[in-house]
């Protein structure tokens, strides 16, 4: 049995309470809540269920940042639970009774002995984390605390890859070997032309997003003005439009190869940080 809604299993109507509730007696080996850089799962059958199994890779305390990453991870270990019952992680900042930021609920079969949850946070700061009964959020069965650090990567283009790292160019046409014929920083209004992008890594994503802004005087990003949806593949480097399809009309405009899923929609602000790649053209 995987990580799920609680609510699917009928089994849960028997709350932890003998089962993994702390006290002076418990062996404190026994139960053990743990905040990891990573964890490791396996997986084990049971007739149609499968049990995942969470073991903590390098114990801490202290996160960085990692963009659209997980960066938090916890787990708590105890001994089987005859009944199976069901858990909440719940993260709140500073103590107790500090803002809330999120919570997980896990579902515990009579086969687990860990429960777990990956988390992605950002802010700077100082977190406060609750293992509690998932029917009565009261009923508090651990608890630990983390930090989270300054973000020293900067705005990303996917993932936890800082942003900027690829090159995109404007070409006449682009040849079978990649690269680009005739390219220029300047080009003929209403001429056609062809986009090519090249990354140093796979990217990462199925779509990317050639996204166009017209620019003021000063360079600043002040009217949206197209941009075209591309499938990259997410194990590939680069990518070429073909048949000179795209054309501007006159004006200087930023030229964005972003994330598909990055791209702006209820609002064309512009100025886009996270992007593999940008550049500026010049139509005339």
């Amino acid at each position: 049995m995987r990580n799920r809604n609680i609510c699917e299993r009928n089994c849960l109507g028997i709350l932890l309470g003998c089962g993994l509730m702390l006290s002076a007696s418990t062996v404190s080996a026994q139960y053990k809540l743990e905040t990891c850089e990573d964890l490791t799962i396996t997986e084990a059958h049971y007739g149609i269920n499968t049990v995942e199994t969470a073991t903590c890779v390098n114990p801490t305390k202290t996160f960085s940042p990692k963009g659209t990453l997980r960066n938090v991870n916890i787990v708590y270990s105890f001994p089987k639970v005859p009944t199976g019952a069901g858990v909440t992680f719940m993260i709140t900042k500073e103590n107790a009774d500090g803002e809330y930021v999120e919570n997980k609920d896990y579902a515990v079969s009579p086969q687990h002995t860990t429960a777990y949850a990956r988390f992605t946070i950002n802010t700077p700061g100082k977190y406060f984390v609750r293992l509690a009964n998932y029917y009565n959020k009261s009923q508090v069965w651990a608890t630990s605390d983390f930090t989270v650090g300054a973000d020293t990567v900067g705005p990303r283009s996917v993932g936890n890859t800082a942003a900027g790292g690829g090159k995109v160019w404007i070409c006449k046409t682009v040849d079978d070997n990649r690269n680009c014929v005739g390219d220029a920083t300047e080009w003929k209004a209403n001429a056609g032309f062809d986009v090519l992008f090249k990354n140093p890594t796979p990217v990462g994503v199925d779509f990317i997003g050639i996204i166009f802004y017209k620019q003021d005087a000063s360079g600043k990003d002040v009217e949206f003005t197209n941009e075209y949806q591309q499938n990259i593949g997410d194990k590939n480097r680069f990518y070429a439009t073909q048949n000179n399809e795209i054309s501007l009309p006159a004006g200087k405009y930023s030229v964005y190869i972003i994330a598909w899923g990055k791209r702006e929609v209820m609002e064309h602000r512009g100025n886009l940080t996270e992007y593999f790649a940008k550049m500026t053209l010049t139509v005339k």
